[in-house]
């Protein structure tokens, strides 16, 4: 072990541009073994010049102790130690209280100076700041935040002795400070400039007097990262006492404040090359993130472009993979692009729309489960700008029930009730709160209308005739006529994997362990989960026993249906199924991974999943329903509101898998039953005994369900079947094939029509002909549903010769492959010319009637108007 100490190195990194970093600090970044560095300021270019086996860590996310902790380890490992501070680390770059604490431990420290962003901000003017006979002084200041100035230190002192000002940590306050000055005495003419990230390729200059910086800024979009220089000769920055690395202290980069923490998942779409760098700089203090630039190229790093045509696909396959969209640029894109997305308040994901300047952010959905505010919040510090909140209960300074149930990470059982009890919340009606102490402490204590009610145990002595929530108790069966609000604070299910005969100690420490990694204590768990493989495994009884919590097992076929993030072939070698940690936690909660397996001590695997708002039970209780939906053709647009509200609200998904393909990404998580073609009397089965143990179960088709669908086959084995008599089936439409097919050419359904499928899978040929012949009989326009498949042609040819002899070659009549689908092709002809040949099962053949007309290649039905009212 290497006992030698070397000296930790304090390194100024320039203000930006990687060669403006000095020699000596440049060798000892590339000797180093661990380098601590100011990630939402340095320049990354710098840390190429270190060795791939360096450690990295990023300041902007730790506060004091936790860097010192890493300095003063590496040193006292025989490593070689740098921090990275941006321009020179004397000037504001709080090194005093870091060398205070690394002094307590005996451990030296060496500053390296650098190029402070003053003296480049200079030379991006150039200008002189001391220039003879004008100023001959320099004063680099700050205006006053949470870090107040020192007595006899404010701009006004400043401003009397002519000298040149320069203000750091200033341009968010510009237009106070400009009228600050001029109070004080300076001209309105004084030559002022601000000038924004010095070095750095997206350098901006902006050149003014006191009386037009602050507009010509703002118009800018300039909020942050920007120096401001005063005087006649021109300048401003930080001094004081430093909070900046304090545990408490929050920025946009490390965020402490409890109405901007937001540490879910973001995606950002950009739609111009000035947006795309403003979602770069605003992006960088969250964590999983992923930038779009629609139909730009994009030079910035790490943006990926997308075509305009494939946007709208691409957001349907984020919307709920993310936990936030926001949109940087006009809001109105962001309302027309989410809108055929948005299904319940309870489940959409939080959408932002942030002006390309930064200067506004708007949250426009999912303002409190989604956090949507409180992401508006923090992006607006980090990009300088306002936060434009316009949630009731927000502008008057009251907190919601479903905002402080999003900031505890509680689930709202019932989430209809949400706005009849904030609207009581606004109206200043009496509301009784049935939970813990410090809940209504923490968010009602000030709001005298919220009253804390008596409670014995878990349960509510009384329920009086008034609006009231009840948190983490037990509402009475019966509440009388007030509305109640149930939020249960055990809202995560910790799904276990670990290896037979584990030490039962072992995986209570591993489970601890884990569970404060990610801030929670083990009355927050809902539930354990594993594989009924673990249904008897001592170490997971212990800790279920210990902790109070249900223990819930799935079968290997169940888990398997799953879709998880890093599934294992090993563990399916010892299991029969890809995953077990994961899998379980998530069909335990119903709701999705937000922590992804970890692997504990070698041989124990954790993952946590959240269930989702409206999740009652861990235990499935009673019978479920059956809900049968129809996708029309699969794309996202012909989904109805109702049917995607289906989808949203059942933990189990049933279907044939390539339907279930066409909304694989909106299912994620959820149990699924699927099965190919042939198999649908045991799909149906299994849906039907799914429902039965008390799920609520959506069987998906495609078109309309109650069409050559499932819906039929449901009602038909639950009849034949008297223990699923009490299983509920519903029936929601969908948009069929014909109806599709008929608006990609025109109108040649509008006086009425018959559908025929010409499969005889299922029925007879013998009655498939007879109804061709009562059809072809009639004056209406006949549709018919898989006309034929690679073995079976036979039906359609004589579909085809039956309506000739009946209707004449000359009748109009066409087809559609692919209706409604980006694929899509038509054709429009007679029979005469009918092209047999491109016809398979994703082809719908319309034959004509004698009303039917062609105009060009589109296909209407006249309707009688003409006859009836004279129109010409």
């Amino acid at each position: 072990m290497n006992t030698t100490r070397f000296p930790i190195h304090f390194i100024g990194a320039g203000p930006g541009a990687e060669d403006l970093i000095t020699e000596r600090g440049a060798a000892l970044l590339k000797e180093a073994d661990v380098v601590v560095y100011a990630g939402s300021l340095v320049n990354p270019g710098h840390l190429k010049r270190c060795r791939s086996e360096a450690e990295l860590h990023d300041s902007a996310k730790m506060n004091l102790e936790e860097q010192v902790e890493v300095m003063a380890r590496g040193v006292l490992e025989g490593k070689k130690v740098v921090r990275l501070h941006t321009g020179d680390p004397s000037m504001y770059g709080a090194i005093a209280e870091q060398f205070d604490l690394l002094d307590k431990k005996g451990i030296e420290s060496i500053v390296v100076p650098g190029v402070s962003s003053v003296f480049a901000a200079a030379a991006a003017l150039r200008t002189e700041l001391t220039y003879p006979g004008i100023a001959q002084s320099l004063v680099l200041t700050r205006t006053p935040g949470r870090t107040p100035m020192p007595s006899g230190e404010a701009c006004e002192a400043f401003a009397k002795t002519g000298a040149t000002l320069a203000f750091f940590l200033s341009a968010g306050k510009l237009d106070e400070l400009a009228a600050r000055l001029i109070s004080a005495g300076k001209s309105p003419d004084t030559a002022a400039a601000v000038v924004y990230r010095a070095t750095w390729p997206d350098e901006k200059i902006i050149r003014g007097t006191l009386s037009t910086i602050a507009a010509e800024t703002a118009r800018a979009g300039i909020g942050r990262q920007a120096l401001i220089l005063v005087g006649d000769a021109i300048g401003a920055h930080d001094c004081g006492q430093s909070l900046l690395y304090h545990g408490q202290f929050s920025h946009g980069y490390r965020n402490e404040k409890e109405d901007e923490r937001f540490n879910g998942s973001c995606a950002f779409y950009a739609f111009t090359a000035k947006g795309a760098r403003k979602a770069v700089e605003i992006s960088q203090s969250l964590g999983k993130t992923v930038i779009y630039s629609v139909g730009r190229s994009g030079e910035e790093e790490g943006v990926n472009r997308v075509a305009p045509e494939d946007f709208d696909q691409l957001l349907a396959w984020l919307w709920n993979q993310f936990d936030a969209h926001v949109f940087v640029g006009a809001a109105g894109i962001a309302v027309r692009k989410t809108a055929p997305l948005l299904r319940d308040k309870a489940t959409d994901p939080a959408v932002v729309s942030c002006s390309e300047s930064g200067s506004h952010l708007i949250p426009l959905l999912s303002g409190h489960l989604g956090g949507g505010n409180r992401l508006a919040r923090r992006l607006a510090r980090i990009s300088g700008g306002e936060a434009v909140i316009t949630t009731a209960t927000d502008t008057r300074g009251i907190t919601a029930f479903d905002e402080a149930a999003a900031r505890e990470q509680a689930c709202v059982l019932n989430p209809d009730a949400i706005k009849t009890l904030n609207a009581a919340l606004l109206a200043g009606d009496s509301i009784l709160f049935h939970g813990p102490q410090e809940i209504y402490e923490r968010y009602w204590k000030e709001c005298p209308q919220v009253i804390p009610a008596e409670m014995e145990g878990k349960e509510a002595t009384e329920t009086p005739d008034v609006p009231a929530v009840y948190w983490d108790v037990t509402a009475p069966e019966t509440v009388g006529k007030a509305p109640a609000l149930s939020i249960r604070s055990a809202s995560f299910v910790l799904g276990i994997g670990c290896k037979k005969g584990t030490d039962p100690e072992l995986l209570k420490q591993s489970a601890e362990e884990f569970l404060h990694r990610q801030g929670l204590s083990r009355s927050r768990l809902k539930a354990l989960a594993s594989c009924t493989l673990k249904e008897q495994e001592p170490a997971i009884l212990a800790l279920a026993e210990q902790w109070g919590a249900p223990f819930q097992v799935f079968t290997p076929d169940e888990l398997n249906q799953v879709d998880i993030p890093t599934p294992s072939d090993a563990v399916f070698e010892k299991t029969g199924t890809h995953s077990v940690s994961e899998a379980s936690a998530i069909l335990a909660s119903g709701g999705t991974l937000k922590t992804p397996k970890t692997v504990c001590n070698g041989s124990i695997t954790l993952a946590l999943a959240a269930c989702p708002h409206g999740s009652r039970n861990t235990e499935r209780q009673g019978t479920g329903n059956v809900i049968v939906i129809g996708l029309g053709s699969g794309a996202p647009g012909q989904l109805t509101p109702e049917a995607a509200a289906a989808i949203d609200r059942c933990g189990c998904i049933a279907g044939y898998t390539r339907y279930l393909d066409f909304i694989r990404e909106r299912i994620h998580g959820k149990r699924m039953i699927q099965t190919g073609m042939m198999g649908e009397v045991p799909r149906c089965m299994a849906a039907l005994e799914a429902a039965l143990a008390g799920e609520n179960v959506c069987m998906v088709c495609s078109g309309d369900p109650g069409i050559l669908a499932m819906a039929g086959l449901l009602y038909e084995l639950r009849k034949e079947n008297e223990r699923f008599s009490t299983v509920g089936i519903d029936v929601l439409p969908g948009i069929t094939a014909a109806n599709i097919s008929a608006s990609a050419l025109g109108a040649p359904l509008q006086n009425g029509f018959c559908l025929l499928s010409l499969s005889d899978l299922l029925v007879p040929a013998e009655e498939i002909r007879a109804n061709l012949e009562q059809s072809a009989g009639t004056a209406l326009p006949v549709v018919l549903y898989n006309p034929a498949g690679r073995k079976r042609r036979h039906l359609l040819e004589e579909a085809l010769d039956i309506f000739r002899n009946k209707r004449g070659g000359q009748t109009l009549c066409a087809y559609v492959k692919h209706a409604g689908r980006p694929a899509q092709q038509k054709w429009v002809g007679t029979l005469a010319e009918f092209p047999l040949e491109d016809v398979d099962m994703s082809t719908l053949v319309l034959l004509g009637g004698p009303r039917t007309i062609r105009d060009g290649g589109v296909l209407f039905e006249r309707r009688g108007y003409a006859d009836k009212y004279g129109i010409s």
